[in-house]
């Protein structure tokens, strides 16, 4: 018996005790608080007797739990839960703007105090040891280089072939001419009048191709004072055709000597004369 059984004992032996002065003062009200201490004294030797047994040893093996089999056939149930409602969803708070700032104005920026450029050292010039040397540049093609070149020989479109007719070329041409050369001029004795046809110019052409089309006759006028001196540069009054063959009559022409007037002349105006250019061009021997 354990000490707790022991306890459930002595409580009970303790009631029943306690029990009997109740009964003794039903049965007669004479009794004093001097018979219920006597009781109390009693009842508490009866406990320390009662403690004072020896007690049994209790048995420490566990008691065996026997358990039924578990049938692996057996059906199992199975229930549906119900699905709990979606909560609601709290409808929204309203809630009040912020209360609007005033802007702020920006600050003025200041500009960064200029900066002073640093002085830039020049590069050295150059001497002359590293300059590299220019190609010599070729020299200027000469008029009679020109002549022997076959591509200076481009037909300009410019003859007219005008002194053929004699009569024609002087009203038109020469007139036309000297009135230009007098432009300008107030004084009536140095107003240019016409001359005379001098003796033609001879053009050699230096190649023995051929020129489409031939090389026609042009006409160059020289103004020239009483003493057979031009005044002015030559004038070309009709081409040949062909610039470069022009050119070269051009510069023949100031190798002439023009006539002086006579002494005692009445009019004592410059003359205009006018000469053929006849180019050396052998039509039947050339090689197309």
């Amino acid at each position: 018996m354990t000490f707790a059984g022991l306890g459930y004992i002595g409580l009970g032996y303790t009631d029943k005790i306690m029990a009997f002065p109740r009964q003794l003062n039903n049965k007669s009200r004479s009794l004093r608080w001097s018979g219920g201490g006597l009781l109390v004294l009693a009842s508490l030797g009866l406990h320390g007797v009662l403690l004072g047994f020896p007690l049994p040893q209790s048995d420490p093996t566990p008691p065996s739990i026997t358990t039924d089999p578990v049938d692996p056939n057996a059906a199992i149930d199975v229930v549906r839960l119900a699905i709990a409602p979606e909560p609601t969803p709290a409808p929204p708070i309203d809630v009040a703007p912020p209360p609007k700032s005033e802007p702020v104005p920006p600050r003025a920026a200041t500009a960064p105090p200029p900066v002073a450029p640093e002085p830039v050292e020049p590069a050295p010039n150059p001497t002359p040891a590293e300059l590299e040397p220019l190609p010599p540049e070729p020299p200027p093609q000469t008029l009679d280089d020109r002549l022997r070149d076959p591509g200076a020989y481009a037909y300009n479109q410019q003859a007219k072939s005008s002194i053929s007719d004699t009569t024609t070329f002087y009203t038109s041409v020469v007139s036309s001419w000297l009135e230009a050369e007098g432009q300008g001029i107030t004084d009536d004795n140095r107003l240019p009048i016409p001359g005379e046809k001098l003796a033609p110019i001879q053009v050699t052409y230096p190649l023995t191709a051929c020129l489409t089309p031939n090389p026609a006759e042009g006409v160059i006028g020289v103004v020239v004072d009483t003493a057979g001196r031009p005044l002015k540069e030559p004038v070309l009054l009709d081409s040949t055709g062909y610039t470069v063959l022009d050119d070269k009559a051009l510069e023949l022409v100031l190798q002439r000597n023009f006539p002086a007037q006579p002494a005692g002349n009445p009019l004592p105006n410059p003359r205009g004369y006018w000469l053929p250019i006849q180019v050396q061009y052998d039509v039947e021997g050339c090689a197309s």
